[in-house]
């Protein structure tokens, strides 16, 4: 601020650069071509200046300031409904004493204000104030509309100071948006606080929030959960209230703070559903806020299909959906459909310890896209046969789950390395026709499958079971050994089968070759378990067998022998036990394939842990809440222990909600694609949940846990987002169905008020395939919402998509606060150099930089430049002499006001050579006539010259009276103009 007492400034500084102009216009304008005489001269830059000053400055504002020590406070009172009656007539109380006690020149307005704001009195210096009248929107808080009012009222001179008067409980705005502009124009933000603390205010109860799935099958049981507040412990009444009829009521006891309730409702009928709980407490203060609804659609009952690994596995979890309300059915893997189209008729598949071998690479392939694009539901529960130990690692399916098959100790080091040692003599080319379905990448014989390649699928088996950092190979032998594949970490299926592809059968049977090659070559790895599984049909009495596992056992090397389609059993059976290993005889070749991976499992260890444990349920991060849906409601803690689950590693983006005592995934979640799948690691059976299954909330969980993987009903290519914020509804819709090549040429949305009004808008384009509309609410309550989108090229409004939700218009957030909002007061006080008042005469109190009152003065220069222009044009165009400059003053002299001055004497006649050079200068500057026609001529007149008589003393002579045109100056100046022109 500039210090000096008076300091003049300019509105438009930039046309003070014109200044560096004025010698150009003084020069373009210099009159000293047609002005002889000095003084014009003069005169005409003086002049000239001036004009250009004036108008320059006149341009750039000019204004003039001083000092103004003049304070204009404008009160800003909150009147909205979270300010009570006593609080108010407090802060009236409080803006009168002010005014009482203010200066005589200071100034006061007054607003009020809640969900907008009017003016109730102008900045004026009067201290009376009358009866408040105004009355603003009183459901909603708008502070930040206030202050620009009440900043737009302030004027630019003198101290400026807002007082605001409430409770800082912000509905609407952002009032901390105004803090930069205040502080840029010096206003102070000082503060009167209203409002109580809980403590010292009235009771108050409040619902606070009620929530239900959206959606909802026919026969489901739909959970509400409910949210009170209290200010202070009280009795209440809790009552629920379904399409408008009331359906449980409760007295309850609520606690300081929040409580919260649940209710399970089941839902028989089909259609669009709204609740409404409302709760009843002796003495509260607003009734307002003591409501809540919710609202839920309910389908037709979803079809689920159970696929069993065993028959009987799934009988307990059907009996537990039939009695949660959802329909399924049971089947075996080799019944499932063929096709995706068919498997659609579902809207869910559970997987119930089903081995990877049960189902070819293209049904598992089948099952990821039923989840991922069409959005269906999937949920692999656990087993002995299930998850890795059943030959999911890196499968198809082990894509669309949330869990890796790979347990997680093993990811950090190798865990084990497995030699696979295949007898390939002439024995194994035999044929085998038990099983002609398994892998037929190999030549097959006329009459079946070779027992050669029925070895190279158990290979495949076993290394599905082993992670990335695990070692295999494969040693075969005949009469010597052959390594098939040096053994090697993390071993491809490609780079496996390019390695036994091609091996034949032939040759004798050489076993003990073979197992030396293979602890040869385990006896030099890093591993924590080396273990051989050793398949022939025969044996080869030629080696020293006991010294070689006597080495086996000294390097920590296991032996397991599958003996294939009997082979010597009695030796073979010695050689594993001695060689720490299981002995499995198989009676036919087919089962060598599932003997390999169970024998991998059994190596491997941690596929499988069979030990009672409790579930440690995850919360959300807000209280005791679970983390997933699937478990609300639920008792855990007085859930019963399992006695086993499957081994496995969470995927990054999966969502766990149970896990085991080690840390493992017990249950956990993931959206894949369009759908969603689930990872039960223990079974749903009678050996690792028996005791599960007499849990009296089991037939709740299972429903849950179904229920969250099933699609959420509606068309599936328009995806509805609704969102609901003071008193307006933003619908967001967005085309993703497959197929959909152009976006639909409308999309309108209807919505059906509480009070069966219907309200009909248009979604216009806001993105690719992105519509969006906002629409106002007329009330509270539970809206219908139908939103449907129709084919761009259709004539007749054919819908090409529809979805039918509703919304929630939630009481106005002006009743949800139990207390004031103390951190926005003090964050505006504190950025505007402000403070709480605690006595009126603080607010006009002379502490603030002293302000400057502007006084402009660019009207009068412009006016001045105006009035002097005519002059300085008369100036640079008219001839002025001695004569007329002293006629000028003599005129002026007359006219202005002053003593009179004696009149100057006449001038002296010219004398004769000054009269004649006159008279030649003006006989040359007059024009020059035309010339008469030609005529005869006459001689010209002689010239009489007057004869001047000798002086002699005589009284003074009258002058006549002069002519006008000689008396009048204004004649003259027009002709002296007239004879400039020439």
């Amino acid at each position: 601020m500039n210090s000096l007492p008076i300091s003049v400034s300019f509105l438009y500084p930039a046309f003070l650069w014109l200044l560096f102009l004025l010698p150009l216009f003084l020069v373009l304008g210099w009159p000293a071509r047609h002005a002889p005489d000095r003084r014009q001269r003069w005169l005409g830059v003086t002049v000239r200046l001036l004009v250009l000053l004036g108008l320059i400055l006149g341009l750039a504002g000019a204004q003039i300031e001083r000092p103004a020590d003049l304070i204009t406070t404008v009160f800003v009172l909150d009147i909205s409904d979270s300010v009570t009656g006593e609080e108010r007539a407090r802060a009236e109380a409080f803006i009168r004493a002010a005014l009482a006690q203010k200066p005589e020149e200071d100034q006061a307005a007054v607003i009020l204000f809640g969900g907008d704001a009017l003016v109730e009195r102008l900045p004026r210096p009067e201290p009376a104030l009358p009866t408040l009248t105004s009355t603003p929107l009183k459901n909603a808080t708008d502070i930040e509309e206030a202050l620009r009012l009440a900043l737009a009222l302030l004027p630019n001179e003198g101290g400026r100071r807002l007082v605001l008067l409430s409770d800082g409980q912000e509905t609407q705005g952002e009032a901390r948006r105004l803090l930069d502009l205040a502080a840029a124009r010096q206003v102070e933000i000082s503060l009167y606080p209203l409002g109580q603390t809980t403590e010292a205010g009235p009771p108050e109860v409040l619902v606070e929030q009620v929530t239900a799935p959206s959606q909802a099958r026919q026969g489901q049981t739909v959970p509400l959960d409910v949210v009170v507040t209290a200010s202070r412990a009280t009795e209440a009444t809790l009552r629920l209230l379904a399409d408008g009829s009331p359906v449980e009521s409760r007295a309850v006891r609520l606690v300081q703070g929040q409580n919260r309730f649940a209710f399970n409702l089941p839902l028989t009928e089909t259609g669009f559903h709204r609740f409404r709980v409302e709760i009843e407490a002796p003495a509260d203060g607003r009734l307002q806020n003591n409501w809540g609804a919710a609202f839920t659609t309910v389908y037709g009952p979803p079809q689920v299909l159970l696929v069993e690994g065993q028959p009987g596995e799934g009988t307990a979890l059907k009996s537990a959906l039939d009695a949660a309300g959802i329909k399924s059915s049971l089947t075996q893997p080799a019944s499932l459909p063929a096709s995706l189209p068919d498997l659609a008729a579902y809207d869910a598949v559970i997987l119930l310890n089903v081995p990877a071998p049960a189902l070819p690479n293209a049904t598992q392939e089948m099952l990821a896209g039923f989840v991922r694009d069409l959005g269906r539901g999937l949920v692999m529960v656990g087993g002995p046969e299930g998850y890795g130990a059943g030959g999911y690692l890196r499968s198809p399916l082990e894509k669309a789950l949330p869990v890796d098959m790979e347990v997680r100790s093993r990811s950090r080091e190798p865990n084990i390395a497995l030699v696979l040692a295949v007898d390939k003599s002439g024995s194994m080319g035999a044929c085998h026709c038990d099983n002609p379905d398994l892998r037929q990448s190999y030549t097959r014989a006329p009459s079946g499958l070779p027992k050669i390649d029925i070895a190279k699928e158990a290979i495949f088996q076993a290394a599905a079971v082993l992670g990335n950092l695990d070692y295999l190979g494969v040693v075969s032998f005949d009469d010597s050994a052959h390594w098939e594949l040096e053994p090697s970490p993390g071993v491809s299926s490609n780079d496996l089968e390019a390695a036994i592809g091609a091996i034949p059968a032939n040759g004798q049977t050489n076993i003990y070759a073979g197992l030396v090659a293979a602890e040869e070559s385990l006896a030099a790895l890093p591993a924590r378990l080396k273990h051989i599984i050793l398949l022939t049909d025969g044996w080869s009495h030629s080696g020293a067998y006991d010294a070689l596992t006597a080495r086996l056992a000294e390097q920590g090397i296991t032996l397991s022998v599958v003996a294939a389609g009997g082979g010597s059993a009695e030796y073979l059976a010695d050689l594993a036990r001695k060689g720490g290993g299981q002995y499995y005889p198989a009676a036919t070749m087919s089962e060598v394939p599932q003997i390999f991976l169970k024998e991998t499992v059994r190596a491997v260890g941690d596929y499988v842990i069979e030990e009672p444990f409790l579930p440690v349920p995850v919360t959300g991060g807000a209280g005791e809440e679970p983390a997933s849906p699937i478990l609300r409601g639920l008792d855990l803690a007085a859930a019963p222990p399992l006695l086993g689950y499957n081994g496995t590693t969470p995927k990054t983006a999966a969502r766990l909600a149970l896990l085991t005592p080690r840390g493992d995934p017990l249950l956990a979640t993931w959206q894949y694609g369009l759908g969603r799948s689930a990872a039960w690691t223990a079974d749903l059976s009678g050996r690792w949940a028996k005791n599960w299954l007499t849990w009296a909330d089991f037939a709740h969980f299972a429903g849950q846990l179904v229920t969250w993987t099933l699609p959420r009903p509606g068309d599936e290519q328009l995806d509805l987002r609704i969102v609901v914020n003071s008193g307006q509804a933003t619908l967001e819709a967005a085309m993703s169905g497959a197929g959909q090549t152009a976006p639909p040429a409308q999309i309108t949305a209807k919505l059906l008020t509480p009070a069966g009004e219907s309200l009909e808008t248009e979604l216009r384009p806001s993105g690719a395939n992105r519509y969006e509309a906002a629409v106002p609410l007329p009330g509270e309550g539970v809206y219908l919402a139908q939103v449907t989108a129709y084919a761009q090229d259709s004539e007749t409004q054919t819908p090409l998509a529809s979805q039918t939700t509703g919304l929630v218009a939630p009481y106005s957030a002006e009743y949800g606060a139990l207390t004031a909002d103390p951190a926005l007061l003090a964050d505006l006080a504190t950025a505007t150099g402000g403070q709480m008042l605690n006595d009126p005469a603080q607010a006009f109190a002379h502490n603030l930089a002293v302000g400057r009152q502007s006084y402009p003065i660019w009207p009068g220069l412009l006016l001045l430049t105006a009035l002097l222009f005519p002059f300085d044009v008369a100036l640079r165009r008219l001839r002025l002499g001695r004569r007329e400059w002293e006629q000028v003053r003599v005129w002026l002299r007359a006219r202005l006001p002053g003593p009179r001055l004696a009149p100057a004497a006449p001038l002296e006649p010219a004398t004769p050579s000054v009269q004649a050079f006159r008279q030649a200068r003006e006989r040359a500057q007059r024009p020059t006539a035309t010339p008469p026609p030609a005529g005869p001529s006459r001689p010209a007149p002689p010239v009489v010259r007057p004869v001047e008589p000798p002086p002699a003393a005589s009284p003074p002579s009258v002058s006549p009276p002069a002519s006008p045109a000689d008396g009048d100056t204004l004649a003259r100046l027009r002709a002296a103009k007239k004879r400039a022109r020439h």
